[in-house]
């Protein structure tokens, strides 16, 4: 059994489109670009679940979105028909529970707990990538330098647990719930985001393996995407139907 094929792509729903009818599967309120919602995918993806993805355009959003999640973000992962959670890091965790082939939290409750460390620790890489595309005044030393922490102690957490992964010979929990940021930041152009070859060798190595996971390469961006939507949204003038087909 793979990674069951799943249309990424569908239309973004908007103000006055109708919520498209149950089909039985599990189903994701998702945007496309949201990193959010892309842990989510990731982890059903892992577990080569088969499931459903709904894109909604966060600008405009259809009416009914906040009947599936409360403070109408994504990702909502709707498990039976009206019966939803969201907050990405809770919906990876139900998953996790409900459906334990292919686990991908560690066994081990220190390292379980160390994983979740790794996630939190990882905050200020979000932080500058949001910074540089819409705020780029405001990026200080402050900022590079927990962005230059962040990334040693991810590496050093490589080092020392001495697998491909964080979570050893294939990806886990730590891996899928990291990869959103490095996506976006190995392809966008801005010295203050480059990770530096000098200092993080190990860490670009496993970027690139991370890239070539069956769970996460079905599920990259393409760059013609990314490139639109770094220019724009760096303006303020991104709109979600610039990237559909």
């Amino acid at each position: 059994m793979g990674i069951v094929e799943v249309n990424f792509n569908t239309k973004h729903l908007t103000i006055g489109d109708p919520l498209p009818p149950w089909n039985g599967k599990l189903r994701v309120y998702n945007m496309r670009l949201c990193p959010f919602a892309q842990r989510t995918i990731l982890a059903l993806n892992a577990k080569q679940l088969d499931y459903e993805v709904i894109n909604i355009d966060l600008t405009d959003k259809p009416e009914w979105l906040t009947s599936k999640s409360a403070f109408g973000k994504v990702p909502a992962l709707e498990i039976e028909e009206g019966v939803c959670i969201y907050e990405s890091l809770v919906t990876v965790e139900y998953l996790e529970d409900a459906f334990p082939q292919r686990p991908l939290f560690p066994q081990d409750p220190v390292k379980k707990a160390f994983d979740k460390i790794i996630v939190e620790a990882s905050g200020p890489i979000l932080t500058l990538y949001f910074k540089v595309m819409r705020f780029p005044d405001t990026i200080n030393d402050e900022t590079i330098s927990a962005y230059a922490k962040a990334l040693a102690f991810i590496q050093d957490q490589l080092r020392d647990r001495g697998t491909t992964f964080l979570d050893g010979s294939e990806p886990g929990y730590a891996d899928y719930m990291l990869w959103p940021w490095f996506e976006r930041i190995r392809k966008l152009d801005d010295e203050a985001v480059k990770i530096d070859p000098s200092k993080f060798s190990l860490l670009l190595e496993y970027i690139e393996n991370m890239a070539k996971d069956p769970a996460v390469s079905v599920y990259l961006l393409p760059d013609r995407i990314l490139e639109i939507f770094h220019r724009d949204y760096k303006t303020g003038t991104f709109k979600v139907q610039s990237i559909e087909d």
